[in-house]
């Protein structure tokens, strides 16, 4: 652990524990006014639902998708909310695992989504863009997923749509719990949830959340380890009309820089070396480390209008040796990997300033929305081969004397193998590139309820600008390829109507526009320019309802998809920077219809499901790479009544990712006498189960089976070399106390 990271965690444990501390005589005053568990859901301001925690699976609500809190059935594009309670019965620790049950297929197993068949970015955390690869959930209260172009309203927004978390937020009630969990091939995991009042200092009432995990033990792939350390202390300050939210976040992780397993030509996942064997050597783990800080201004105006500020700044590291695949030759049945120092240093702010009003004129109701993002994102990336090369200052270690070494597949004996130390490859500020990104997004927003409980008609639009300051190489500054300062911009819009059939089914339409940089940062044209922002369209209508009191929230939608200026790799090398180079000539449509149900069918039966099928095609009708055409989930939960058995919940779910295309590298070497050729990634499904017992006020006891089927799957693959391998039948023992 370096001096930094033991230093930023003190930090932060001192933070903790002062919160903690705090809290504790506190909880004891207020004991006895404690609310019971199940509370109404809590609307203190339009902007957000405080908590979704022991609501169940059904959410008739967005809770902040479109900045504002507002009906699903009146929202012309399609949305799933994950709740609390949903994350905590699939029982994973990955935004990626639990997006599988709504909707979205995962590209690697972290904070990777796709949606609508194709990658769109990473999620963002209460409105912030965030863009870390691996993170931790346990402060987070639920997800929501939007399908389409929502670029009006978030910078930087995919043309598929993006995923919004909502941290965990303090509760005006008190409420204590620690659970403890184990697995059986020796992971361990205890995660803290703290919330209530703290006490009243004049005016102003001061309230608390703690949320924190802590992880280790062994990992089911040999040589991997998982460890994590999450704390997430909040302060909420409540005067008059005027929330301020203090929060911070310390997320540290040692884990895999990505899934390296590979997928055979017939799509199935290798397992000839053992289900174990990730073609991992001892020490090769990297660190993961977020510092955050966030603050959140919520000012009620008036009855109708309110104020929502937020601050966000993030201070991300990463930083390992490893090795990675390099080829795959089935012919010589071997596998090389070469050898690499990742470093990546990432300080990002984003300000968030967003105005609500609800009005009439009239008859008619109309909810108006305007505000702004402003964000400046550096990124520092030193990726370095070992390969002995000399770049500037810094000559690398030479692995094996030429960076990379095979191994045979079926014992590649990875324990005999020593990697490059860190502090080998020289100082990593040395090398490498650097860029900042400056974006801003000004939009309005307009709601228009023309006839009660009929018609809503829906326009909004925003100016979005893009500036990229751009250094490719450190030690080419001033080469071919140096600093530049590249600028775009664009007028995006959104335009809907919601026509209600009934009060309880409407059919929507939607137009909307988005606007972002290409998804590969070192995409340059032929003089070593970065080529221009991609700009998305899309068209989708559907069908929404919520019957039965919205106890059956259903939404069925069909949509068009198109994205231009996207990158084209040419023939050959440009002769000014001596590299490849692309033309923005490309384009990538995107077809189809997806389908999100949550159902109550009884007071202790609930049930969630989602559907997408469709295509992913290029300017010449081509399958786009790494793309999938179809996704099938469902997730349920039964609560018995029964006196004899009254406290026992059952459940579980599965998802089934179809059709994953795969345009083989020219590093993958067919076996003698197979046709090389595209291949499918094998489809089969996914499944879990689980039982929980609450045997007492405050016990609660439970089992998660994951992969009960015990398949062995790719979870998600970024290409036929680089493949996460499903765990095996898994058993995930916990106990909770909740006080």
């Amino acid at each position: 652990m370096t001096t930094s990271k033991i230093a930023s965690l003190r930090q932060s444990l001192v933070i903790a524990a002062a919160f903690v501390a705090a809290s504790v005589p506190v909880t004891a005053q207020v004991a006895a006014d404690a609310t019971p568990a199940k509370q109404p859901v809590l609307e203190l301001s339009k902007f957000e639902v405080t908590t979704t925690q022991d609501k169940g699976y059904v959410a008739n609500n967005a809770a902040t998708g479109f900045k504002t809190n507002q009906a699903l059935i009146k929202i012309p594009q399609s949305v799933t909310v994950v709740t609390r309670d949903l994350i905590e019965d699939i029982g994973a620790t990955r935004t990626s695992d639990v997006l599988l049950y709504a909707g979205a297929s995962q590209f690697y197993r972290g904070e990777s989504i796709r949606l609508r068949g194709a990658r769109t970015l990473n999620a963002y955390m209460d409105d912030a863009i965030e863009n870390v690869p691996y993170s931790d959930n346990v402060n987070i209260d639920s997800y929501e997923v939007m399908r389409g172009p929502a670029g009006v309203l978030y910078a930087n927004a995919g043309l598929a749509g993006i995923v919004l978390k909502s941290t965990k937020k303090p509760l005006p009630y008190s409420m204590q719990q620690v659970k403890f969990s184990f697995k059986d091939y020796g992971e361990y995991r205890t995660e803290l949830d703290l919330t209530g009042p703290i006490g009243v200092l004049g005016d102003v009432k001061v309230g608390y959340r703690f949320a924190a995990a802590f992880q280790g033990g062994d990992h089911f792939l040999k040589n991997v380890v998982d460890d994590r350390i999450a704390l997430h202390p909040t302060l909420q300050f409540d005067f008059k009309n005027t929330t301020v939210r203090v929060a911070l976040d310390y997320v540290s992780l040692d884990t895999i820089a990505g899934g390296q397993n590979f997928i055979l030509p017939d799509g199935k996942l290798y397992t000839g070396g053992g289900r174990d064997e990730g073609y991992y050597p001892k020490g090769i783990m990297e660190n993961f480390l977020q510092n955050r800080q966030r603050i959140a201004i919520l000012q009620r105006l008036s009855d109708n209008w309110e104020s929502k500020t937020s601050l966000s700044h993030l201070y991300f590291l990463r930083h390992g040796t490893n090795l990675l695949p390099f080829s795959l030759d089935l012919q010589a049945n071997t596998f090389t990997l070469f050898a690499r120092r990742n470093y990546q240093r990432m300080d990002n702010w984003v300000v968030n300033q967003d105005f609500l009003g609800n009005y009439s004129t009239g008859s008619i109701e109309h909810q108006s929305a305007t505000g702004f993002t402003l964000t400046d994102e550096y990124n520092r990336a030193s990726f370095i081969n070992a390969n002995g090369a000399t770049t500037g200052s810094i000559t690398t270690p030479a692995f094996n004397g030429i960076g990379r070494q095979a191994f045979a597949i079926a014992n590649p004996q990875m324990n005999s193998v020593t990697v490059p130390t860190y502090a080998s490859y020289g100082s990593p500020l040395a090398v490498g590139s650097w860029t900042n990104n400056r974006r801003s997004t000004y939009y309005y927003q307009h709601q228009a309820e023309v006839i009660k409980d009929r018609l809503i008609l829906l326009g909004g639009m925003s100016y979005a600008t893009l500036q990229i300051n751009d250094v490719p190489a450190v030690v080419a500054r001033n080469n071919a390829g140096g600093t530049r300062i590249v600028n775009f911009e664009e007028n995006l819009h959104r335009y809907g109507v919601v026509v209600n059939v009934t009060k309880e089914i409407a059919l929507y339409a939607l137009d909307s526009t988005t606007f972002s940089p290409q998804g590969n940062s070192n995409t340059r044209d032929y003089n070593g320019v970065l080529l221009p922002a991609q700009v998305g369209s899309g068209k989708e209508y559907g069908i929404k309802t919520a019957l039965g009191g919205g106890k059956f929230s259903a939404t069925l939608s069909f949509y068009d998809l198109n994205l231009s200026n996207v990158a084209v790799l040419k023939a050959g090398l440009s002769p000014i920077t001596g590299n490849p180079f692309f033309e923005a000539t490309g384009m990538q449509t995107q077809k189809g219809w997806d389908a999100s149900i949550s159902y109550a069918v009884s007071r202790n039966w609930q049930i969630i499901a989602t559907g997408y099928k469709g295509t992913v095609e290029d300017q010449n009708g081509a399958r786009i790479n790494n793309t999938y055409g179809s996704l099938y989930s469902f997730f349920t939960r039964y609560d018995f009544a029964d006196a004899g058995l009254k406290g026992l919940s059952i459940g579980g779910g599965a998802s089934k990712t179809g059709d994953n295309y795969f345009s083989t590298p020219g590093s993958y070497i067919f076996p003698t006498g197979v046709t090389p050729g595209p291949i499918t990634l094998e489809s089969a499904w996914n499944a879990t189960i689980f039982a929980s017992y609450k045997y007492s006020k405050n016990w609660t006891v439970r089992l998660n089976i994951e992969n009960v089927l015990d398949t062995t799957l790719a979870l998600g693959a970024q290409s036929p070399l680089f493949a996460d391998m499903q765990p095996p039948r898994t058993f995930n023992f916990s106990t909770s106390y909740k006080f």
